[in-house]
């Protein structure tokens, strides 16, 4: 730059610009518009990313008054400027969809209401919120685009609350929204939501690099995702939406992904990825997107529009089935992270769980380690195949990024003696209150023997449990027992035959029928009958607990 001739910096800059000078034009009329603005500000109405906005704060940083965080060209020097920044807009589609989200304030405040009640964003998960305008956009962009009436939306993760915006903006008749996320305190918030307002969406839990909810796929006409922006995320993500769709010729899958406009090779990146699940790109909106935060992408990304063609399905198998265990930008699932379970540290858990015929799951396993092998995917995805369900000890390897799939490890698990390695961080682990919860929660199954924080190393964590004796068990726990056991069925089927074998066991018969009723007499929540525990929310664990309660209480005898 220049040594105090602000004109001439500009003039500069916007010519590193070429044609796309305009973002710089915006951003000084801002500047020249009379209010403080800070960077954040800028950065937000525009949808210009954080280092470029800098850039022309700096440039003009001589003839710049402040006030608090807030900068504005003073007005003695504003005269000057005339000529300098244009007065038409940079490149972009005109967005009718922002006008049609304004147009009802009500639905924006409700909106706002419920992302303002809503479980803080995980740094960790690359959660940054869409602001509650972008959210009321998305639903009348699905609501107003295609014929949403007795059709099923899959939200392939959704810590912005579009599924709730969806029905908040009107919904439609016999419209069904599913939610696939690893995050128990956004699936709990919005469940509990969608509860209290008679909406029709259902929650899963699922590590999406770990598959989708057999429930899921081939189920959605629709698919909605605002993934990691990384190619690995944006693949990931993507793929699994389109195992959840069930109408291919007719479905679309809306994407949410920005860059900034000086980053042009990570969008290069992200189109790459995409490329080999043969897409079609029917619409590409700049900037329709808008988040509190995320400035290096100029708070904004756009929506794609991408519809399959006849080898998309086939495409998205194969992107599945290689989906990588790094896609985040932050934490230890990061695309830069390294570091799994090292030889001797999993000989040392190998050792703890020392016993005959033991099935080792998951990665980093010694080459040498006696036992039989699958990996995570597979057992948390389908029960065992017969060669494999021999076993006397399971070691399953959650370490370091899939901790969050503890419990299902132990629902998949059914071996009398079952060992978990994960990271000595997760919630569940980190007091006493934490490790009672874990326990209760998997006690129908599993006797938690010992939590050994710190063993085999520093950062990792051993939980060793035993297979639950049915006849320590009380009547209930031993019904539940019985779901868990089956974990990968319907839960109605478990539980219904939990009831006739309880009553075997106490010198009664139970019809299957009559099991049947006494199970719908006791649900309150129907549509889970229909599901399976492997992807039940953890919240809706303590909700099954008193249904079937409450079903045994009223056998007879």
């Amino acid at each position: 730059m220049t040594d105090g001739d602000p004109l001439e910096d500009v003039r500069a800059l916007r010519g590193e610009f070429g044609i796309d000078g305009r973002r710089i034009d915006q951003i000084g009329r801002l500047l020249l518009g009379g209010e403080f603005r800070s960077v954040e500000e800028v950065v937000s109405l525009t949808g210009t990313s954080r280092r470029t906005v800098e850039a022309v704060f700096r440039a003009v940083e001589p003839d710049l008054e402040s006030s608090g965080d807030g900068k504005r060209i003073a007005k003695a020097q504003a005269g000057k400027y005339g000529g300098v920044f244009d007065e038409r807009e940079p490149f972009g589609a005109r967005d009718m969809w922002t006008e049609a989200a304004r147009r009802d304030p009500a639905v924006l405040a409700a909106t706002a209401a419920l992302i303002g009640a809503a479980p803080p964003p995980v740094q960790a998960l690359d959660h940054v919120p869409a602001t509650a305008e972008t959210v009321v956009k998305r639903a009348r962009f699905m609501l107003d685009g295609f014929d949403l009436a007795g059709a099923h939306v899959l939200f392939v993760g959704d810590h912005d609350l579009t599924s709730l915006g969806l029905f908040a903006a009107g919904g439609a008749p016999g419209l069904r929204a599913s939610v696939v996320d690893v995050d128990e305190r956004l699936l709990e918030f919005i469940d509990g939501e969608a509860a209290r307002r008679g909406w029709d969406v259902r929650c899963h839990f699922a590590d999406l690099r770990l598959g989708l909810p057999a429930a899921l796929r081939e189920s959605a006409d629709l698919v909605l995702t605002d993934p990691p922006y990384t190619p690995e995320g944006v693949r990931l993500f993507v793929a699994r939406g389109l195992q959840g769709m069930r109408d291919q010729r007719n479905g679309r899958v809306l994407l949410a992904y920005g860059f900034g406009e000086r980053q042009p090779a990570l969008g290069l990146a992200v189109q790459k990825a995409l490329h080999p699940l043969h897409l079609a790109y029917e619409a590409m909106l700049p900037n329709f997107n808008r988040y509190v935060g995320a400035q290096a992408v100029g708070s904004a990304a756009a929506l794609y529009v991408l519809r399959p063609t006849r080898r998309t399905a086939a495409a998205a198998r194969a992107a599945a089935d290689d989906a990588r265990t790094a896609m985040y930008t932050h934490g230890v699932q990061s695309v830069e992270a390294s570091g799994g379970l090292d030889a001797e540290a999993a000989a040392r858990v190998i050792a703890l769980g020392a016993g005959e015929k033991a099935l080792l799951v998951g990665d980093d396993w010694p080459a040498d380690a006696p036992g039989r092998r699958i990996g995570l995917p597979a057992f948390l995805g389908a029960p065992l195949p017969r060669n494999l369900q021999d076993h006397g000890t399971v070691l399953v390897n959650l370490y370091p990024g899939f901790g969050a799939s503890a419990v299902r490890a132990l629902l998949a698990a059914n071996a009398p003696r079952a060992v978990l390695v994960c990271r000595n961080d997760l919630p569940f682990l980190k007091d006493a209150e934490g490790q009672r919860e874990f326990a209760r929660l998997i006690g129908p199954k599993y006797r938690i023997d010992r939590f050994l924080r710190g063993t085999p190393g520093p950062a990792q964590a051993v939980v060793l449990a035993e297979r639950a004796r049915p006849d320590d068990l009380p009547g209930p726990d031993r019904v539940l027992g019985f779901v868990y056991g089956r974990a990968h069925g319907k839960l109605g089927n478990g539980w219904r035959e939990g009831l006739i074998a309880l009553q075997k066991a106490a010198g009664r018969t139970l019809t299957k029928s009559e099991a049947r009723a006494a199970v719908e007499a006791a649900a309150t929540r129907p549509e889970l009958l229909e599901r399976s525990p492997m992807d039940l929310p953890a919240h809706l664990f303590a909700v099954l607990g008193a249904d079937v309660e409450r079903s045994v209480a009223a056998l007879p005898g």
